[in-house]
Order: C-alpha cells, then structure tokens, then sequence
C-alpha cells in the first residue's frame, strides 16, 4: 500500500517538474529583449502584451537610400484596426523638396499609405530626415502577406518606385509564423 502510495507521489512530483520546466521553456521566448529571429525581436510588455520589433530593412540606389522598420504590440484583444508603428529614414545626396510620401503598393493593385507621418529628425538641409506613422493592423497583416510589395516614395514632382530586398520577405514569413497570419 505504501509503495504504491509512493509511486503514486513520484508520479505528480514528476509531473509537476515537467510543466515548471516546460513553463519556463515557453516563457524564455517573451522574456525582454529575446530574440526570436533573425530579423524579428520580441519584447515582453505585460501579461497580455507582447511587442515584436521587424529591425530595420534598408534599401539604396546611387541617389537614395531607405531604411523602414515596424514595431507591433499584439494585446491579447488585438482589434483590426489596432495601429503598426512604422518608422522610416530616407537620405539623399540632395535635400529633399518637401515632406516626401511614401506608399507600400502590394501585389500591382492594393495601396497601403501610412497614416499620422510625423517627422522625428531632420538633417544635413533635409538630406538625412526620419520618420514614425501608423499602419492599422489589417494593412499590416496586407502587407506582410503579400506576394509583391513596392514602395512609391514621392518628394515634390519626383518619385521613385523601390522593389523590396528578399530581407523584407523574409521578415515578413517570421512575423507571418510569430503572429499566425496565412499568406494570401
């Protein structure tokens, strides 16, 4: 009767180790500052808040270079207009003519412009400027899901139509896997 009574402790002994540690295991992914990918990190904010920061993906010409990150809080409750933060710098061998305009255009047909630009820094003569906005959630989910996805940068009566690096396509299959978002 005792042994069985013993097996029986070493048996939920045994059990409860093995959640601790599997507990522990599932929450090194959310501890501050882990990262989870090559071009993703996550941030652990609350018990229901996470935030995943895309690091910055640049692309340059001879005239223009530009530099684009995300930064995405998933809440447990996330809405789909819930906003991306979504930061960009933009340098140029001369300065530029007024506040350029950026637009993602996904897959020839769909435009996703961001929304509240705010210019963060500006340098050189407004050669070397950076700036934060918003993209809703939904956009965001577009974006990443997309099979081709361009940016049109307009500055004054000059534009420039920017093919994404496989570097973004790339980010955007960890963000997809991290988030559970299926590729349309």
């Amino acid at each position: 009767m005792k042994s069985k009574f013993l097996e029986f402790l070493i048996i939920i002994f045994c059990n409860i180790y093995i959640i601790a540690l599997s507990s522990c295991a599932s929450r090194a992914n959310l501890i501050p500052g882990v990262t989870t990918g090559k071009y993703i990190e996550v941030f652990f904010l609350s018990e229901n808040t996470n935030q995943y920061f895309v690091r910055t993906i640049e692309w340059k010409d001879e005239d223009l270079s530009l530099g684009i990150d995300f930064a995405i809080r998933i809440h447990r409750k996330a809405q789909p207009n819930d906003p991306v933060t979504f930061s960009y710098t933009l340098e140029k061998n001369t300065p530029f003519n007024d506040d350029p305009m950026l637009y993602f255009i996904l897959n020839d047909t769909i435009a996703v412009a961001p929304s509240m630009v705010e210019s963060l820094v500006s340098e050189d003569n407004n050669s070397y400027v950076r700036y934060t906005s918003q993209i809703e959630y939904n956009g965001f989910v577009k974006l990443c899901s997309a099979k081709r996805v361009e940016i049109i940068l307009l500055d004054g009566m000059k534009d420039w139509r920017i093919k994404l690096p496989k570097k973004f396509y790339k980010a955007a299959d960890e963000v997809r896997k991290l988030l559970n978002i299926q590729k349309g």
